[in-house]
């Protein structure tokens, strides 16, 4: 397989094996605490070891740390037990059961049985132990699967390629993969069997796409026939998980040169090779440093606003629990004490209470806190987990919201945010349209043409460079399905890519007649075929440079030479292009394309400048040094090429501008103003000008403009603020009463939206200031524009949109960014244009600390991930722009309408139902804490409890929860389609009406009253029964209590669902069956706690039943009666 190596450098001291031999290598004192920067990879063709196989089993052990095996378990047989419940010893919930386990073993504070009192933890832990294994075990088998398939390697003993298993494979190993073969380990390309020296790779199983992607060998490996007799060394990245970023740089030991190496030269692990016979490829990360097995570890840690109403009202409930237990034991001492020296012949004080009567007092207390332990319901943790999962299956099949593929839920833990949107943060393109790009037109020379048929016959150079520029300007490449038919005058290849926009204007160019046929990774073919398409001419063009696109650039460019002239093509956006035009170029075509420009954007379609240059052999030399050393840098790698890129993009001649559109997608429109109807504020980001902005924003129903607002682009004079309002027109009357909305929706959308242009440019003076005092003026320019836009905005009886573009942002977000966001946050909506996306990363993290409400941010493309990650609910629409935005997102969707059902619908029921759940289980267990709290006020306060110890454990843990929990997944406080037709009662949840902060005190108070009503009539009733003994009376008060809080259940809910019905009738059989069974088996399971019979004896009562049915009454009488006023009058959903 080869000697290797792979060694991070800047390292005090680091060991590096090279053919067998160590070498210590002595870094300076600096670097002992540096982190490693760089990654080496070395190939020595050299060889004095065994074959394959010996060298397999001699260097096994030698080479562990770099093989190619995965292992993604968790535990071994050995490890499994202790670090199993190390793990679920880091649950709050489960150290606090077990330190309660621990004191009610110590004799004196001793409250419950003591075996009964480990059920509730150990059933906790074998079930999730359990769960951990199979899933382990799992995850063991598809470990062994894939570490033993097969693929070919090179070995240089025999000098050939073969077999071997994917777990032996190591870094620094030169593998073989066939067509139709899964790529085992990261590689870096060497050789290809195809001419062009390409290879085609289906990705699907990495990012989703069904496009293939081509892969190019580096340069230097251009002209070497056999790289795997070569002997180099690769310097790179440190194994990382972001699978579309890599820089490298190769040397050979025979040449001094440095060549650069990037992502078009890498093959991830997983990607299956395609079209191409087979290809070569060194190993660079191998087994669990591989991007796609690091980038899976990866998981969202995100925490919805309800965590933080549990964490207060579980203070609250701890407070009245220290309090509970304080109380208890001063009275238990004061009790004692009143006994004087006669208490010695009371038979349950046991030491006298005069003295260490501060031992005495914590002794109590800490009894008091076993007993009450469940005031705090810490285990309400463990049911919320469960039950958020539950509503994420039930989320993830509904059919509502799926079309190609089912929603994704990345995250379980924000599920009741999503019922608290307030504000959403939305790209545009992919995200609110198609991403399905047409082409409508172009203009060059300041005439526009839309087809191939309005050019004209004669040559016109502007228009042969503006189409050559289309052609071959882009990442576009050629699957040739029947090669043999290229050199055909009529030959049409398929052109693949993963750019919307290059695909879309190559296909342009060759329905112009400038066709590329054939690319590689030295050479571009273009063939112009004439106006009668009757003669063709293939020309040739060596690629020299390519700069792709970039946020900060905004445009991307080729540098070709061709007939001995070296050319620079570019496209990009108007506001990267026109600042580096050339002063040559004339001015009344510059203004005319402009003209041109704005008149594309009002129709909402996409508009790029193209341009050219023509670059001397002496300029491009030193030009292309500077690039190399940039190219060749791993540190700041993409910062080097951008400042390159700028250097040589200059001087540029306007050739013309292309128009594309892309349509909304179904539904965005009604989608759009369904969510302003809820009362959700959506800004809109895009990287468009605002021409075209303003006109989807018209389309999507995000605005209600009447008529154009022909603002100018984005550089206006001076700083203004400008705004422009107009009456509704028809069309859009007709469309939204067409939809099917309440009457009150209707009125709102039906509102014209009153118009506030951000604007700022320096104006005469402000260019004559120095630069020293331009930052005070920028400043206090934005201050006073923010101040203006807040007085227009609150005089305002119209809804709002405030129009902003990227340079005005720049300066707000570098001077006054929360003061903007509290201004912009009062408007209904916010359109910003020529955003990067650093801007939309800063606008999501500032908003977050100033909004009240929770922010969700949806997008489709790397760009979006910054502010999809940040944003409190991070949603990603599946589409062509790769999935980068799918695996940060919380939620993956199809579409942007798919927003109405999971936030309207889903969102609203989760918070209800959560907040059910948890305010039900604070007052039951307030409820039954209560009733053994009262109990003793009549047995001296002893810290013991009438009821059973089997009772204590299980009331709570198993006899009571699965009514609610069913409840927290099928109760709906409104109908799907009624959330749908009134969308503004979404502001029920959005405001948090159904959990406040008297909400927990409302469900204390009545626990209060349900524990005294139940206690005090069981006592009462049987207080001269003289034959009822304490386990007699213990049982009464259980029943008691079950039946009430099963019928709460069933009260509380907005609707009677047969789930919730079958769930309360199942658990009182449960109760019921276990009580027979268990009275009448276990008659000796508990010391001093036999409950022989005990059950049998209470049901032949007819006292009995006539009193829990008066109890049932008169407990749940107050809740039933304010509800039904409630609804009545105040409910804000009738």
């Amino acid at each position: 397989m080869g000697n290797f190596v792979f060694a991070p450098l800047l390292h005090r001291r680091s060991k590096l094996i090279i053919n067998g031999n160590t070498d210590e290598t002595s870094m300076n004192s600096q670097s002992s605490t540096a982190e490693y920067k760089d990654y080496r990879v070395s190939y020595d063709v050299t060889s004095n070891i065994e074959s394959y196989p010996w060298y397999d089993i001699k260097n096994r052990k030698k080479h562990k740390s770099q093989t190619n095996c995965i292992r993604t378990t968790r535990y071994n047989i050995l490890t499994f037990i202790p670090k199993n419940l190390f793990e679920q010893f880091h649950r709050v919930a489960n150290i606090y059961f077990a330190v309660l386990i621990g004191l009610n073993w110590v004799p004196m504070i001793n409250a419950l049985a003591k075996t009964v009192a480990f059920i509730p933890l150990t059933v906790i832990l074998v079930i999730t132990g359990v769960k951990d294994l199979v899933e382990d075990l799992k995850r063991w088998r598809s470990d062994a699967k894939i570490n033993k398939q097969l693929t070919e390697v090179y070995d240089k003993t025999s000098r050939t390629f073969v077999q071997c298993k994917w777990q032996d494979l190591s870094v620094g190993s030169i593998v073989r993969i066939r067509a139709d073969q899964t790529v085992p380990a990261d590689i870096l390309l060497l050789s290809s069997a195809s001419y062009e020296s390409t290879c085609y790779l289906d990705t699907a199983a990495i990012d989703g796409e069904t496009n293939l992607k081509q892969k190019i060998i580096p340069s230097c490996f251009l002209n070497i026939s056999k790289p795997e007799e070569t002997k180099f060394e690769l310097h790179c990245d440190q194994p990382n998980e972001d699978i579309y970023h890599f820089h490298g740089r190769i040397t050979f030991s025979s040449d001094t040169n440095i060549y650069p190496c990037d992502n078009n030269n890498i093959l991830l692990r997983g990607c299956v090779l395609r079209i191409t016979d087979y290809v070569d490829g060194i190993i660079v990360y191998a087994g669990n440093q591989t991007k796609v097995i690091r980038s899976s570890k990866k998981t969202s840690s995100k925490h919805s606003r309800i965590e933080k109403y549990i964490n207060r009202d579980v203070l609250c409930s701890s407070v009245i629990l220290i309090f509970l237990c304080l109380l208890g034991a001063g009275l238990s001492l004061r009790l004692e004490r009143s006994f004087g020296n006669k208490w010695i012949y009371i038979p349950f004080i046991l030491d006298n209470p005069f003295q260490n009567a501060a031992g005495h007092f914590f002794t109590s207390a800490l009894r008091f806190v076993i007993l009450f332990q469940v005031m705090v319901p810490i285990a309400l943790y463990v049911s919320l987990d469960i039950v958020r999962v539950l509503q994420m299956y039930r989320i993830g099949r509904d059919k509502n919201l799926k079309y190609d593929h089912s929603i994704s839920c990345h995250t379980f833990t924000i599920n009741e945010d999503l019922g608290q949107i307030g504000y959403i943060f939305s790209d545009k393109t992919g995200t609110l349209t198609q991403n399905e790009l047409i082409f409508r037109a172009v203009s060059i020379g300041g005439v526009k043409y839309s087809n191939r048929s309005e050019l004209p016959n004669e040559h016109d150079p502007l228009i042969h460079q503006f189409l050559t520029a289309l052609a071959i300007c882009n990442t576009s490449f050629m699957v040739h399905e029947q090669r043999e038919l290229m050199y055909r005058l009529d030959y049409q290849p398929k052109y693949e890519g993963d750019n919307a926009d290059d695909l879309v204007l190559c296909q342009a160019a060759s329905d112009f007649g400038v066709r590329m046929i054939s690319r590689s990774a030295k050479t571009i073919v273009v063939r112009y075929i004439d106006s009668t398409d009757t003669q063709k001419e293939d020309i040739e063009y060596e690629i020299l440079c390519l700069l792709p696109f970039d946020s900060s650039r905004r445009r991307m460019s080729i540098i070709v030479r061709t007939n001995n002239k070296i050319y620079l093509y570019i496209k990009g956006a108007e506001t990267s292009i026109l600042p580096n035009l050339s002063d040559s170029n004339d001015q009344d075509l510059k203004t005319i394309t402009e003209q041109h420009g704005m008149d594309f954007a009002e129709q909402g379609y996409r508009s790029l400048l193209v341009a050219y240059r023509e670059i001397s052999f002496e300029d491009f030399e030193n030009w292309f040094e500077q690039y190399q050393n940039a190219a060749n840098a791993l540190d700041n790698h993409e910062e080097a090429i951008a400042d390159a890129a700028n250097r040589i993009e200059t001087n540029l001649i306007l050739a013309g501008l292309t128009a594309v559109e892309d349509k909304l997608q179904d539904g965005v429109p009604k989608a759009i103003a369904t969510l302003r109807c809820a009362g959700i504020k959506i800004w809109l980001l895009t990287g468009d000008k605002q021409a075209t902005a303003l006109s989807t924003a018209q389309a999507a129903s995000l605005i209600n403009m009447a008529q154009k607002v022909h603002s100018d682009n984005d550089s206006l004079s001076s700083t203004s603020l400008s705004s422009s309002s107009s009456s509704s027109s028809q069309n859009n009357e007709s469309v939204i009463t067409a939809w099917d909305f309440s009457e009150t929706a209707q009125a709102h959308l039906k509102q014209r939206t009153h118009m506030i242009y951000y604007k700022s440019q320096l104006n005469e003076m402000d260019q004559q200031s120095d630069t020293q005092h331009q930052a005070t003026i920028d400043e206090i320019r934005t201050s006073e524009t923010i101040a203006r836009i807040s007085q227009d905005i609150t005089v305002q009886q119209l809804p709002v949109c405030l129009v902003v573009t990227g340079d005005d942002l720049s300066l707000i977000l570098r001077y006054r960014p929360k003061e903007f966001i509290r201004v912009a946050g009062q408007c209904q909506s916010v359109i910003l244009c020529r955003v990067s996306a650093t801007q939309k990363r800063e606008l999501v993290t500032i908003a977050k600390s100033v909004f009240e409400h929770r922010i969700l941010a949806i997008g489709d493309g790397a760009n979006d991930v910054g502010m999809i990650r940040r944003s409190h609910c991070g949603v990603a629409v599946r589409g062509r722009e790769g999935s980068q935005a799918v695996a940060a997102g919380d939620f993956a969707v199809d579409r942007f309408e798919c927003l109405l059902n999971l936030l309207l619908v889903h969102g609203a029921w989760c918070f209800t139902r959560t907040s059910e759940l948890i305010l039900y289980t604070f007052m039951h267990n307030c409820q039954f804490v209560l009733v053994i709290f009262y109990y003793q006020l009549f047995n001296a306060y002893s810290g013991t409890a009438c009821l059973h110890s089997v009772y204590l454990v299980l009331y709570t843990s198993l006899f009571t929860v699965l009514p609610q929990c069913a409840a927290a997944l099928f109760d709906e406080h409104i109908s799907a389609e009624r959330a749908l037709r009134e969308p503004e009662l979404y502001q029920y949840t959005l405001n948090g009406k159904s959990y406040r902060k008297h909400s927990y005190w409302i469900n204390i108070f009545d626990a209060i009253w349900q524990s005294t009503i139940i206690f005090f009539i069981n006592y009462y009733s049987y207080q001269h029964q003289s034959n009822i003994d304490v386990l007699s009376f213990g049982f009464l008060l259980t029943f008691s209590m079950m039946t009430t809080s099963l019928l709460h259940v069933l009260i509380q809910t907005s609707r009677i669902d047969w789930s919730v019905v079958g769930s309360t009738i199942l658990s009182f059989l449960v109760f019921i069956i276990f009580t027979l069974i268990y009275d009448d088996v276990c008659v000796a399971c508990s010391p001093y706690e036999n409950p022989y019979k005990v059950s049998y004896r209470t049901f032949r009562q007819g006292r009995f039943w006539f009193v829990n049915l008066f109890i049932l009454i008169t407990a749940l009488l107050p809740r039933f009666t304010v509800k039904c006023v409630y609804n009545t009058i105040r409910n804000p959903l009738n």
